[in-house]
């Protein structure tokens, strides 16, 4: 169920009339310089942009809904998923500061997987209508939003390889190195580790056990922490993945 919704509204900083989340939804847009953002941009994207709170477990979206909308997950996790031969399996696990929706939105079709969260959720969002005005008056918010799509297609290029990595053992190793914080730390479930492999939660426990035995990585509650990543990529032949 959805907990509340707000509207943002713009405030006075340093004499520029810039958004309460301004700042931040420039950064989830892109990186660096790569695509600038100019205050004008940031001021207009963020004027359009609402919020919603979600509780864990909800779905913020169904496959098949209309696509009329476009999110920024700024807390939480949020997972899309979609039933196959009567499994379900996590295509995503998102975090804060990613974006979606935009795709089918984009390619005026209706939603393809399922969006659900795993955990009480604070998601921004505005009209598919609006993101469309935006892109083709904002040169600026056009440049870091395909930037942000060239960055999310790169994203699922690698979940393919996890996929692709062979084995139950090589998929679970790429998909660890990829999901882990830079404190080496992977906060997925075996569940949620199951529904991206689609494979029993057995299955996933068994190996994991097999991997911490083997001192490559430490089991917490709700928590994997990554002792040996470069032994993890080993195990997927993975030797261009950079390890942090």
């Amino acid at each position: 169920m959805v907990i509340s919704k707000f509207k943002t509204r713009p405030i006075d900083a340093v004499g520029t009339r810039l958004g309460q989340y301004g700042t931040w939804i420039a950064c989830c847009l892109g990186r660096g310089k790569r695509a600038p953002l100019g205050e004008g941009d940031v001021a207009q994207l963020v004027d359009e942009v609402g919020g919603s709170k979600f509780a864990g477990g909800t779905f913020v979206f169904r496959r098949g809904d209309p696509a009329a909308r476009v999110h920024i997950l700024q807390s939480g996790t949020v997972e899309l998923s979609r039933e196959i031969n009567g499994r379900r399996v996590a295509l995503q696990i998102l975090r804060p500061g990613d974006v979606f929706g935009d795709v089918p939105a984009l390619l005026g079709e209706s939603e393809p997987f399922d969006a659900r969260a795993l955990e009480d959720c604070t998601i921004l969002s505005l009209e598919a209508t609006a993101l469309f005005t935006l892109l083709q008056t904002r040169p600026g918010v056009a440049q870091r939003w395909f930037v942000s799509l060239a960055e999310r297609m790169a994203g699922l290029q690698n979940r393919l390889i996890d996929l692709l990595a062979g084995g139950l053992e090589s998929q679970l190793a790429s998909i660890l190195v990829r999901m882990s914080d830079e404190r080496g730390d992977v906060r997925l479930t075996h569940d949620h580790l199951a529904e991206m492999v689609g494979a029993p939660r057995s299955s996933i426990q068994r190996v994991l056990k097999s991997l911490e035995s083997a001192g490559l990585l430490d089991m917490g509650y709700r928590k994997i922490h990554l002792l040996d990543a470069s032994g993890l990529l080993s195990l997927c032949g993975d030797t261009d993945q950079p390890v942090s």
